[in-house]
């Protein structure tokens, strides 16, 4: 039989394993071990000689790369006359660094600094799993490093590009820096946060595929690199689109597509017809887009793709104030992404009137509309509308925006949605 003390003791060595296997004991150790290989990133602007915008990178080879988000140095791309690209030491000493390669579709950016020996972070090479606890690090706020502890959660279902979901609290600043897993390997690249304790990871399988890409020639702008991978990514997109199920589904008295692709999610929403404080003539909607934006620059995003369907009709009002109706909702679709003027040209449209090939041959005006990137040459954001005009008290419309796409990849896809069956 064992004696008092024996047990006590036996107590107190279970009590410290559970300890060391709690998430702040983890936390702790992974702070101790590797913060000095996480560093803030600066975006300088040169004429003010202060910092514009700050986030987080890591060390990932012994030569001085850091990997951190391409958003953190998107300024800097755009406009390297203005901006410069600084990484604050722990003594806080300030190396300049320099660009050495992008990946705007999966947001990375690999940096190269004169840097002294520092202790490079491991990349993990196995998968984690979904219950696993991550430790996200990284400057909050300029507040100095932090870590954060999570859970990982796998990759993101449905999602238009690689995302691992994160159940921590990413802040800003913290974009770029390292995601452990409880044996101290990177498992993501910190990028986004969806708020209430949900943010996102780059994962590091796409961190290795850049490290492992060719480092482009220095003599070829940035805009052409962000061009060609904007170009690779609409393809991708589009021939998934074209080869995916265009199913359609009832929508009052008209058909709307169902999810064409896994990346492609469709919500819906209708007038309650029992809200007699609901004046306006009954309604039925569905729309369907990706789930993120591509960020090129502060105030510039891309690569969202939007399908929109509506059915409207009316038996209170004349012909007259239905067509009215009608043609303020037709009049305020626009495109799903953000951009101004000094990025983007001025839309180009063509309209015109097309009968459909149902059964009924359906009249309907159909509007279709471009503009250019300013600075990435070759790429374009397209906006499509069509809807029916030969009916008094009902009416059917269509919208999609592909954004960030080429003139025959949109124009593909165009043909596609008006043959799909919609009508």
């Amino acid at each position: 039989m064992p004696t008092i003390r024996s047990a006590f003791r036996l107590t107190i060595l279970l009590w410290s394993s559970a300890l060391l296997g709690q998430p702040n004991g983890g936390a702790q150790v992974l702070f101790a071990k590797h913060h000095a290989s996480v560093m803030q990133i600066r975006v300088m602007d040169r004429a003010a000689n202060n910092k514009s915008s700050t986030g987080s990178g890591f060390l990932v080879d012994g030569q001085g790369l850091l990997a951190t988000n391409y958003h953190v140095i998107a300024s800097a791309i755009d406009a390297p006359d203005k901006y410069r690209i600084e990484v604050l030491l722990r003594d806080e000493s300030v190396l300049v660094a320099e660009v050495k390669n992008v990946n705007v579709v999966s947001d990375l950016a690999l940096l190269k600094v004169e840097l002294p020996q520092a202790a490079v972070l491991t990349l993990a090479t196995k998968a984690s799993l979904k219950g696993d606890t991550v430790y996200s690090m990284g400057f909050p706020f300029d507040l100095g490093i932090t870590v954060i502890p999570g859970t990982y959660n796998g990759l993101a279902p449905h999602s238009a590009a690689n995302r691992v979901h994160f159940s921590g609290s990413l802040n800003a600043g913290m974009s770029g820096g390292p995601a452990f897993n409880e044996q101290g390997e990177v498992i993501g690249v910190n990028v986004a946060t969806a708020g209430n304790q949900m943010s996102f990871l780059v994962p590091v399988q796409d961190l290795k595929d850049l490290m492992a890409s060719p480092t482009p020639d220095p003599q070829v702008p940035y805009s052409e690199i962000l061009v060609q991978q904007l170009q690779k990514n609409s393809q991708r997109m589009i021939s998934q689109l074209l080869g995916g199920d265009w199913k359609t589904v009832p929508l009052g008295g008209a058909q709307a597509l169902d999810e064409v692709t896994g990346f492609l999610r469709c919500w819906g929403n209708s007038k309650d017809m029992n809200d007699s404080a609901d004046k306006r003539p009954f309604y039925a909607t569905r729309s369907c887009q990706t789930d993120h934006n591509i960020h090129v620059k502060q105030g510039l995003s891309t690569g969202k793709i939007e399908l929109q369907f509506y059915w409207l009709e009316s038996t209170e009002l004349n012909s007259i104030q239905f067509y009215n109706h009608y043609e303020r909702i037709f009049s305020r679709y626009r495109p799903g992404n953000a951009g101004r003027k000094q990025d983007l040209g001025n839309w180009s449209c063509e309209e015109g009137f097309v009968t459909t090939n149902n059964a009924a041959d359906e009249l309907t005006k159909s509007v279709f509309c471009a503009r250019a990137y300013k600075k990435l040459k070759g790429i374009y954001d397209v906006l499509f509308l069509q809807g029916s005009v030969s009916r008094d008290e009902q009416a059917h419309m269509i919208h999609f925006t592909i954004a960030g796409t080429t003139q025959e990849l949109a124009l593909a896809f165009t043909e596609r949605f008006m043959e799909s069956g919609i009508w």
